[in-house]
């Protein structure tokens, strides 16, 4: 089980760059917390630093969650980058020792949980978004106007299973990544 109390964080404990065993930086990217913003950053910073850039990884999962299985593939997959990568993709966290892997230096950003949540409610709602889904989808149903138009406090307020946290619950209801802690800890029951 994982107990870590604030008194003893520092930057120094929570710095992983010096227990890496890669020259590979694996970007986990949490949903909604900025990660869009970082990952166009580290694209046009990567040529001018001799660094490359993958957003695409060993598996065509369109999930953060992963089998067994695949959580062995990718984490190999990601322990075979040459160094200098930086390989970003929407996945939890994986545990390389377990796999008897070298670690690679994880770089992730958090934001207050609450804005994190409205922030996802609005995304799922914009014309972009959902151009790019029936894009890539072109046979899945469209929402109801009355969807579309739901405010967040709606939402909560009416106890609608999307606004709704369901402790110990590894499916999220429409995507929405509401169980942020997997993003850092993994896929292990003390992390839910």
């Amino acid at each position: 089980m994982i107990s870590l109390k604030l008194a003893s964080l520092s930057s120094k404990r929570l710095n992983n760059t010096r227990h890496a065993g890669l020259e590979v930086i694996f970007f986990n990217r949490g949903a909604k917390v900025g990660s869009e913003a970082l990952m166009q950053l580290t694209q046009t910073m990567a040529p001018l630093n001799n660094m490359t850039v993958v957003t695409k990884g060993p598996l065509n999962i369109n999930s953060r969650t992963r089998a067994p299985r695949d959580r062995v593939i990718q984490a190999v997959w990601v322990a075979d980058l040459e160094p200098g990568t930086i390989y970003i993709e929407h996945c939890n966290w994986l545990d390389f020792r377990r796999y008897e892997l070298h670690k690679p230096i994880y770089i992730n950003l958090v934001r207050d949980p609450v804005e994190r949540m409205i922030s996802w409610f609005y995304y799922v709602r914009s014309g972009y978004r959902n151009a790019i889904v029936h894009r890539r989808f072109p046979n899945t149903t469209m929402k109801s106007e009355k969807w579309f138009k739901k405010s967040y406090n709606e939402c909560v307020r009416s106890g609608d299973p999307e606004c709704q946290y369901v402790p110990r619950s590894l499916k999220d209801t429409d995507g929405n990544y509401k169980r942020q802690s997997l993003f850092y800890c993994g896929h292990n029951r003390e992390c839910l």
